[in-house]
C-alpha cells in the first residue's frame, strides 16, 4: 500500500502518516508513505510512487487542493487510486465529489473516520 499525504500543517501530516503506518501495518514507511507540504511537491510524490491513496488538504501554499483533484485523476485514468479531500470548509464537500474525490474528511480530522474509510476499502 502506497500513500501520499498533501498537507501543509506539518504536525497534522506527521500524525496522519504515523496513524496510517500503524493502521495499515506498513513495513517500509519511508518509501510507501510520502508527506508533501504543497501541491507541487505532492504531484511530484504522486508521480514518483503512484499511490493507492491520496489525502489532500484544500488550503495549500501554492493553490487549492480541490482544484487539483481532476488533474490528479487524469494521471490515473482507469486506476484504482482513492482521493480523500480534507478541509474545515464543509461547504466544499459537494464540489470535491463533483471534481472526483472519493471521500471527504472534515477538519479537525477524526482518526475514527479515517479508519472507517480505510476498512471499508479493504
Amino acid at each position: 500500500m502506497k500513500i501520499v499525504i498533501i498537507e501543509d500543517e506539518q504536525e497534522l501530516g506527521v500524525l496522519m502518516r504515523n496513524f496510517l503506518v500503524r493502521q495499515l501495518n506498513i513495513k517500509s514507511p519511508d518509501t510507501a508513505v510520502k508527506l508533501a507540504a504543497s501541491i507541487t511537491e505532492g504531484v511530484k510524490c504522486i508521480k514518483e510512487i503512484m499511490p493507492d491513496w491520496i489525502f489532500i488538504d484544500n488550503n495549500l501554499p501554492d493553490g487549492k487542493g480541490i482544484d487539483e483533484i481532476q488533474n490528479i485523476k487524469k494521471m490515473y485514468q482507469g486506476g484504482n487510486t482513492k482521493i480523500v479531500m480534507m478541509s474545515a470548509m464543509t461547504n466544499l464537500k459537494d464540489e470535491a465529489f463533483r471534481n472526483g474525490a472519493d471521500y471527504f474528511l472534515d477538519k479537525p480530522i477524526s482518526f475514527v473516520e479515517v479508519r472507517h474509510i480505510l476498512t471499508n476499502q479493504k
